[in-house]
């Protein structure tokens, strides 16, 4: 199976939304709400996309970076019935290859992909703090 990584500046909510919908992350993101999630997309200044060989999104990252120190990867999804096949890794060793060797990547994974993390040689952190969110 032929799988293409890029940066895509114009990833539309449909597409956002058929990846996220197809994994667990779906139940925390708004993706009954497509103005909300147009908003997310539109805030991101970093997206990946895996896309297959008829076009079609199969993981993603988004991102927010400054472009000189630090990337936070919001989301690293990868549609459940293409996991296992190394894109998730793909997925961020393209974000790497993009961004250069100066430019740290950090997210916050779920506990169930740890580890996944920590298998792709991934560091752990214990800090991170949280304010509440309204899902809608």
């Amino acid at each position: 199976m032929t799988i293409t990584y890029a940066r895509e500046s114009d990833l539309s909510p449909e597409d956002y939304i058929a990846v996220l919908g197809a994994t667990d992350l779906g139940d925390r993101r708004p993706l009954a709400n497509r103005d909300r999630i147009a908003e997310m997309l539109a805030g991101a200044n970093f997206v990946v996309v895996a896309r297959d060989a008829a076009g079609q999104p199969v993981g993603l990252a988004r991102c927010i970076t400054d472009f000189a120190w630090v990337c936070y990867c919001a989301e690293l999804a990868v549609s459940e019935s293409h996991q296992g096949q190394g894109i998730g890794k793909r997925i961020l060793d393209t974000c790497y290859d993009l961004l250069g060797p100066r430019i740290g990547l950090v997210l916050i994974g779920d506990p169930d992909a740890i580890p996944f993390y920590e298998h792709i040689g991934m560091a752990r952190h214990a800090a991170f703090f949280h304010t509440r969110t309204d899902a809608e």
